[in-house]
């Protein structure tokens, strides 16, 4: 008996794996929010920690399905690549609000270093996944 594959399974064990990475990191920062942070490099943030639990979930459910080479796995995978995107950008706009903010007076210091989430960096790791996720999307019919 032959299974149908939707896409080349090599692929799909690349971006599997690359996906399982993603969810792991997004779920121990996540972990590390909900429970007061780490400092100055993770700060606690209740909501934003739940968050992404949601986000390291997303990208884990679509795990088994890319290994196996399943477009159930990569609507998974874009799922969680858009709310990386999300909550990514989200970031990066207070980041140059509160840059704004010291630009106009309003703020006494500004630091790109102590503004920067862990959050973005996150989304910056997920971009090669994401161009991966766009290639096998533009040979699917809709």
């Amino acid at each position: 008996m032959t299974e149908t594959r939707d896409f080349e399974i090599g692929k799909g064990k690349t971006m599997g794996a690359y996906a399982a990475v993603l969810g792991v990191l997004y779920f121990a920062v996540g972990v590390v929010e909900v429970l007061g942070g780490a400092g100055e490099v993770i700060p606690g943030d209740l909501f934003g920690g739940l968050a992404l639990v949601v986000v390291a979930a997303t990208y884990l459910n679509g795990v088994k399905g890319l290994f196996n080479g399943e477009h159930k796995g990569l609507s998974f995978l874009l799922g969680g690549l858009f709310l990386s995107a999300v909550f990514g950008v989200l970031y990066l706009l207070l980041l140059g609000a509160d840059g704004l903010m010291f630009l106009l007076g309003e703020a006494e210091e500004f630091s790109v270093l102590a503004g920067l989430r862990p959050e973005v960096v996150v989304f910056f790791l997920s971009l090669p996944l994401a161009y991966q996720a766009w290639a096998l999307t533009r040979e699917v019919t809709w």
